[in-house]
């Protein structure tokens, strides 16, 4: 089940001193419904004839490097955040601060090409850009719930930032978090650093990421799929832009429903690894050729591996 957060007070705003400075660069380059939630009113589409917006990234880990690089290689204007001076040094130096195919050759090609810089200064990066993407660690807490520190932390900076901004800011949250994050706790902690109000001066999103370790690059520009929640249209119509290169079938949903989905992602295919053990260790019981049963049991894409089965509803009868 997916942790529940419970901490909901605010804490005291807190500037990060930069040790690293981010030189200035020229930007040249209905479906789903909940009670709290924030909802589009019709399917947004790009406005192709607007420049594609900078974009700032919170958190140089897997997520925050490989969209870094594959968005900077389509053409997007990157700045990392993080606050390991050892990824950002990585970074602006076109190296990977991990290991994945292709990740290196495109971030070299980014910092060639002037498309890619990095610092630990958020609020620098967030009055350099247009979006802001947080991809920040949410571990887990003592108590079993999702420590929302990181994401906390990243949002009042960010608010800090857009208090000094007259033009309007997309916040994207991509990290794994409970329900009701967005918009409970992000949202607000903006609100309360900047001074400034949901919609008409900032927007933002839900926007998971379905990426597998080791092809993530490969992932990126050929995705599963590509979901986004927003609390506007403007917000929505701006992330799918970004993503329109790559996918031109955005799924538009309540940003509550997509951050669901992200967890249902993960324990489905957690569920998929556990039945598919059992099933080995059944098989070697009764000395019987367990890849062999796997093989012939994927092949069944109209009822194994389909979206039959998969609806919540009334019980299902059969032999």
């Amino acid at each position: 089940m997916p942790c529940t957060s419970k901490d909901r007070g605010s804490q005291k705003k807190k500037m990060t001193k930069s040790t690293n400075a981010l030189p200035v660069m020229d930007s040249s380059m209905e479906r789903g419904t909940a009670s709290n939630d924030i909802v589009p009113a019709r399917r947004p589409a790009p406005d192709r004839n607007v420049e594609k917006p900078a974009i700032s990234v919170v958190g140089l880990g897997y997520v925050g490097a490989v969209s870094m690089a594959c968005l900077s290689h389509l053409g997007f204007r990157m700045v990392g955040v993080d606050i390991a001076a050892n990824k950002v040094d990585l970074i602006n130096s076109g190296r990977s601060p991990i290991v994945e195919n292709r990740l290196e050759d495109l971030l070299g090609e980014g910092v060639e090409g002037g498309l890619i810089a990095a610092t630990d200064n958020l609020v620098t990066a967030v009055l350099q850009t247009d979006v802001t993407m947080i991809s920040v660690g949410t571990p887990t807490a003592n108590d079993g719930s999702c420590d929302l520190t990181f994401v906390r932390k990243a949002s009042q900076e960010i608010g800090q930032a857009i208090a000094m901004k007259s033009s309007y800011h997309a916040v994207v949250l991509r990290c794994s978090v409970p329900p009701g994050t967005t918009l409970d706790v992000v949202a607000p902690e903006i609100e309360k650093a900047s001074g400034k109000k949901l919609g008409p001066d900032f927007g933002v999103c839900f926007n998971p990421e379905f990426l597998r370790e080791g092809v993530a690059v490969a992932d990126f520009f050929a995705p599963p799929k590509t979901v986004v929640g927003a609390s506007d249209d403007r917000a929505a119509s701006t992330v799918s832009g970004i993503y329109e290169a790559v996918d031109k079938r955005v799924i538009f949903t309540s940003i509550a429903a997509a951050e669901m989905v992200k967890y249902v992602d993960n324990v489905w295919h957690a569920t998929k690894v556990a039945f598919g053990n059992e099933v080995g260790r059944i098989c070697k019981a009764l000395d019987i050729d367990s890849h062999d049963v796997m093989d012939i049991f994927v092949q069944d894409k109209k009822l194994n591996l389909s979206p039959y089965y998969l609806k919540p509803g009334f019980a299902f009868g059969g032999s």
